[in-house]
């Protein structure tokens, strides 16, 4: 799985260059991190996947999963500075 500053990258295209969603080329669990991150529901739900079966693949895609998904979300989104 990509790292936290590809996802932050990942995020800053989506919003940029696909209204706010991750890029369908992209990997299962960028695109559910991406989508994460960006509160996409519509793109999880086309995935289908909630947002709580997203978030555990994507934590356990991590080579270091944080403890905290909804920190680490938040985290994410600040590094945005969009929320």
């Amino acid at each position: 799985m990509s790292t936290t500053d590809d996802i932050v990258r990942r995020c800053r295209w989506a919003l940029a260059h696909n209204n706010g969603h991750p890029n369908g080329a992209w990997s299962t669990g960028e695109q559910l991190a991406v989508a994460l991150v960006l509160a996409d529901t519509a793109h999880l739900a086309a995935m289908d996947y909630t947002a709580s079966e997203a978030a555990r693949r994507v934590q356990g895609g991590m080579v270091s999963p944080p403890s905290n998904m909804r920190r680490w979300l938040a985290t994410v989104r600040a590094e945005l500075g969009v929320w």
